[in-house]
């Protein structure tokens, strides 16, 4: 066949777009995957400040604005950023890979997108609608005024009259609101949008190239609500490492790839803060963070490397590696950009690495688990201690939420008794879990009234958060239980003047 015949024999064969768009709609951003690749947009623009702005009525959300103080865009490079395909600004530090993001992360949640921009002296806007696009992929152009109007905001701390841009989502449609009303949803957003924003930009906030602000305001209002910034939650920032030789950097050699870095850390036990929890789902978040360009786009996972994914015995185990530019080709990424998808040579690879002080990385989960079951060992002592009964149960109750700050508790009992020794006037039992108050005392300070158990409450407070390191069998040396003694009888002697 020659070229002529070959040539007759294909046909130019464009996709139904209707069909298409309604498919890609379906691909499966989570809300804040999509605003994350908003941000992306952002970054790409060199913004140094984004805010992300709800807009809601009585009944649901209607509209989110993501608006960036960054280099905005000329009327040209708009027009090619709003191409499924391409985006306008691919360079070594580029966020973005397949030209799809900000469309795709739009149209998962509404079905219209709007961006307006301002560069230099001239405003454009380029807008896309589910129905557009299924008309042959027509994009609208918006007028250079309402462009400009859109980017006047008010959006704090930004000025967008010389330079940025405004992505705009209206008519959503993906995203229900709660059984409990909009204001539920929007907390749930936003709590949703702090862990993840502050996590997958972490080393961006940290070093203060970016800020990024969360808030909300009604369609009927002029002022925003619930505003906030967002922290960074970097995932390998702790006080103290859960074992003293870590972290240690593994090399690792991919064959005919070439090499990277693996940076393994190992979290200590009993960690409440934010940084581990990552949305109280430590267990889900062990294993690999792989960054791109400074942004984080997996986090946790072990990419085959290992078969029980989410062992909790294993959820102390973090590594870090940075993917260059160079292994782009090997090293995919799904389309939301949360996942990695290692080359096949990966997992091998990974177990066989050695760190410069001899540690084999397939011992590595082991030394992991091994800190974890230590904590399992010191957990129960390590529940904070609050007093059982013997208050008024309004107080109780508060007491746990202050002392115990949501987490298990162990409760220490509080009673009026006669005392084993008769110059005391308070015992520590440790072995009972039990706070032992002379009845002398009571007697005394309530002046021979009758009383319940629950009587004196700020007496019994008072001592209980002056004793409750006593209850911690290990802080009780001989020299702590000669300082009780003297602190019994100084109080009993004190109790003599009332």
């Amino acid at each position: 066949m020659d070229d002529k015949e070959l040539r007759s024999a294909r046909q130019s064969v464009p996709p139904n777009a209707e069909q298409l768009i309604n498919a890609l709609r379906q691909i499966g951003y989570s809300f804040e995957q999509a605003v994350s690749d908003l941000v992306d947009n952002c970054v790409n623009a060199k913004a140094k400040n984004v805010l992300i702005r709800l807009q809601y009525d009585d009944q649901a959300i209607v509209q989110l604005l993501v608006a960036d103080d960054g280099h905005g865009m000329t009327e040209s490079l708009l027009q090619r950023a709003m191409r499924f395909g391409a985006h306008e600004d691919i360079g070594d530090l580029s966020l973005g890979k397949f030209g799809m993001g900000m469309k795709l992360a739009s149209f998962s949640h509404a079905k219209t997108l709007s961006v307006h921009t301002v560069s230099g002296a001239s405003a454009c806007g380029r807008r896309w609608t589910v129905e557009g696009i299924s008309r042959n992929w027509l994009l609208e152009e918006i007028p250079s005024e309402e462009a400009r109007e859109a980017t006047a905001g008010p959006f704090p701390s930004m000025d967008l009259a010389r330079c940025g841009s405004v992505i705009e989502w209206s008519r959503i449609d993906r995203l229900a609101t709660s059984k409990n009303g909009v204001d539920a949803t929007l907390s749930q957003l936003f709590n949703r949008l702090r862990v993840h924003l502050g996590l997958h930009f972490h080393r961006f906030l940290e070093s203060r190239r970016l800020s990024i602000r969360l808030d909300s305001q009604h369609v009927d209002g002029s002022e925003a609500d619930r505003a906030t910034e967002i922290a960074a939650l970097n995932p390998f920032r702790y006080d103290e490492s859960g074992a003293p030789e870590f972290p240690q950097n593994f090399p690792v050699t991919i064959p005919e790839i070439g090499k990277i870095k693996a940076i393994a850390h190992i979290w200590p036990p009993n960690s409440k803060s934010p940084e581990y929890k990552l949305g109280n789902r430590a267990a889900s978040r062990q294993g690999f963070y792989f960054y791109r360009n400074d942004r984080l786009i997996q986090a946790g996972g072990w990419n085959g490397v290992v078969e029980h994914e989410t062992e909790p015995h294993t959820s102390l185990a973090r590594i870090a590696v940075d993917l260059p530019e160079s292994m782009d080709e090997h090293f995919g990424l799904n389309v939301q950009k949360s996942l990695v998808i290692v080359p096949p040579p990966f997992a091998e690879s990974m177990q066989a690495a050695t760190s410069a002080s001899g540690v084999q990385f397939s011992k590595y989960r082991s030394l992991a688990e091994r800190v974890y079951r230590k904590k399992d060992v010191r957990a129960q002592t390590d529940y904070p201690l609050v007093p059982d009964g013997a208050l008024p149960a309004e107080l109780a109750r508060r007491a746990r939420d202050v002392l115990g700050d949501g987490s298990k508790t162990r409760p220490v009992k509080i009673v009026w008794d006669e005392l084993s020794d008769p110059g005391a006037l308070f015992e520590v039992d440790r072995e009972e879990m039990c706070l032992r108050l002379d009845k002398r005392m009571r007697r005394k300070l309530l002046g021979g009234k009758r009383g319940t158990q629950t009587d004196l409450p700020v007496v019994k407070l008072l001592l209980f958060l002056l004793l409750e390191q006593d209850f911690d069998k290990a802080r009780h040396s001989a020299q702590r239980r000669k300082q009780l003694d003297a602190l019994s009888e100084l109080l009993s002697t004190a109790l003599r003047f009332e």
